[in-house]
């Protein structure tokens, strides 16, 4: 890497980031329902036996809404595999994307209220009635994972490593580290 790839890399969208009402469509639209963690636990009986090294360790979380966004592009624990919802609506099975196609699919996601944002009362009605996303916010989505504004192409480990980054290492980011991560790219 060059010092100016890595500035790319790290570089932000020039836009103003979503309102909270926005990240909310958003995250509505990539989070899951499920979020594989480490594999190495899939060896507890789920009992919560005394001394067991796996006692506070999960292998699989599950939520009635969506509520994390995976940061890996698939995983496998057991006999279990999940491929985030994200990398389904909007790679569909390439590992390569265009703007115009992201913003697509992206707004075509079906949007499922997620678990996480607290909005005020009339704005949580406002995204319920209204849960169209703007483009100009899959557009900065874009631009966010991207690392760079006016990327015309999107890769999976691109947006997954990003996603990795804003999670700091985590297999997941729940909905305020997200908005938070989002907002700090503008």
């Amino acid at each position: 890497d060059t010092a100016s790839e890595t500035a790319g890399a790290a570089a932000a969208p020039a836009a103003e980031p979503p309102s909270a009402g926005d990240l909310v469509r958003l995250f509505g639209r990539v989070s899951d329902k499920v979020l594989l963690m480490d594999e190495s636990s899939g060896a507890c009986c789920h009992s919560g036996c005394d001394g067991c090294p796996y006692r506070y360790t999960f292998d699989v979380l599950e939520a009635v809404a969506p509520k994390w966004l995976p940061t890996y592009v698939a995983k496998t624990i057991g006999e279990r595999d999940h491929t985030p919802k994200f990398v389904e609506a909007v790679f569909q099975g390439k590992t390569k994307v265009g703007r115009g196609d992201f913003v697509a699919r992206l707004a075509e996601a079906p949007f499922d209220q997620p678990i996480g944002p607290a909005l005020p009362a009339a704005e949580r009605i406002a995204v319920k009635n209204a849960p169209e996303l703007p483009e100009a916010v899959a557009e900065f989505f874009f631009d966010a994972l991207a690392g760079e504004a006016g990327a015309d192409s999107l890769t999976l480990p691109r947006a997954a490593k990003r996603l990795r980054e804003w999670a700091d290492g985590k297999d997941g980011i729940m909905y305020d580290e997200f908005a938070a991560a989002v907002r700090a790219t503008s």
